[in-house]
């Protein structure tokens, strides 16, 4: 799937600096601050003109997806009105023992809801559906996902050229195979203290003929998996990703965990970027 990149032009002449503005009719897009697209302008936009969800704040959803009820977790930014389509982020949390999921979900999009908030940003927060971990599992989990964001979509103004993933963990191991395997469309996703090496794969490696999706890489200094990350990202570089324009790799003063500042570093580098047609 291929993607623009909004950049922030800067044309200087005679000491001066001119930003021109994101076109009008991309609302969803006005937030970004890098604004001009490498290969042109974008000139349209994929709302979804879903209504009839509860906003704004956060609350939970519940919907029957492949034989059982689903419940997720949403954040509505305070801002959200449905005449304008809002970019959207799934979150994918950790495993961390039986029975956890529920809470670790909610847990998430109470993780990225400050942030959001401020950023314009909705956000979903899914359970996995692992038994004995209370993690990720596939394909079954992504076959929920598909489920859940038609029901965001029916009742949410989503600009359906921003809809962005994260994952935590054994949830960045198995977003590492939904983006690069199973992409429906998403314009980037970041990975938190995931691997391959951890994640179900046709391939052990990044898929060569893929199309360069980027993606945001973060991880803790002291995480053991720091190291095979490291690793990954030599796979990433040489499959065509380029540091710093499609592939960035954070290393933050901690273990396995979230970063706290990752909300904002990571919106820095992904806000941009929004699905080719």
């Amino acid at each position: 799937m291929r993607f623009y990149k909004l950049k922030l032009l800067c044309f200087i002449a005679i000491g001066y600096c001119f930003q021109s503005n994101a076109l009008p009719d991309i609302p969803s897009l006005m937030d970004c601050e890098d604004i001009i697209f490498f290969s042109g302008f974008q000139n349209d936009s994929e709302p979804s003109n879903g209504s009839g969800g509860s906003y704004p704040g956060a609350f939970a959803r519940t919907i029957f997806s492949h034989g059982s009820n689903r419940t997720y977790y949403v954040s509505i930014p305070p801002d959200y009105q449905p005449n304008k389509a809002f970019p959207l982020l799934f979150s994918w949390h950790g495993a961390a023992g039986a029975g956890t999921a529920q809470a670790n979900a909610q847990a998430t999009r109470d993780f990225w809801k400050p942030f959001a908030d401020q950023n314009h940003l909705i956000i979903v927060a899914q359970a996995g559906t692992g038994s004995t971990g209370g993690g990720f599992t596939f394909p079954n989990d992504i076959a929920i996902l598909y489920d859940i964001l038609d029901d965001m979509h029916a009742h949410y103004n989503i600009e359906l050229k921003r809809v962005y993933g994260h994952g935590f963990s054994s949830g960045g191991h198995l977003m590492h195979t939904l983006m690069l395997f199973y992409n429906q469309g998403y314009p980037a996703y970041s990975v938190s203290a995931g691997t391959f090496a951890d994640a179900v794969f046709e391939d052990p490696n990044v898929p060569a003929n893929s199309d360069v999706l980027p993606v945001f890489v973060s991880v803790g200094q002291s995480d053991p998996l720091k190291p095979t990350i490291e690793q990954e990202r030599i796979k990433f570089l040489n499959a065509g990703w380029v540091e710093g324009e499609t592939y960035w790799l954070d290393v933050f003063n901690g273990g396995h965990q979230l970063d706290t500042n990752l909300p904002q570093k990571m919106w820095d580098k992904l806000c941009t970027f929004s699905r080719q047609p």
